[in-house]
């Protein structure tokens, strides 16, 4: 009988042992799987953030294109020396408030300056031309 109980305990304790070891390694799965989850919610997260920050320089320099457009043509039609960085829109870059997107700005409005300022220089040199000044 000694062998026996001895037998059993040991049984006994081999199956809670085992039970421990089988509970650990799911508790520990578990734990691992949470925090590949995390680390993958925060991969995209940095993504999105990346992608609007890109959207913003994008919207930025838009914006200062069409402002350069529309001053460069001023000053051709008033006939003023081309100087985008002398335009206060260039200088304030927009109202943008991030450094990257003051910058996409500037360029843009450089841009688009000397596009509306050559569109309409040429223009006014051909009606003065046609006008015989």
């Amino acid at each position: 009988m000694n062998t026996n109980e001895s037998t059993k305990r040991t049984i006994k304790g081999f199956g809670i042992g085992l039970s421990l070891l089988f509970s650990l390694t799911l508790l520990s799965g578990i734990g691992v799987n949470a925090q590949t989850m995390r680390q993958q919610e925060r991969r995209q997260d940095r993504r999105e953030d990346r992608q609007e920050r890109r959207e913003d320089r994008r919207d930025a320099r838009q914006d200062g294109y069409e402002d350069g457009l529309r001053e460069g043509a001023e000053d051709a039609r008033g006939r003023r020396r081309a100087n985008a960085q002398a335009e206060s829109d260039y200088r304030r870059a927009g109202g943008e408030s991030n450094q990257r997107e003051r910058q996409a700005y500037r360029t843009g409005f450089v841009q688009g300056y000397r596009e509306g300022y050559n569109r309409n220089i040429r223009s006014t040199r051909v009606i003065r031309n046609r006008r015989g000044y």
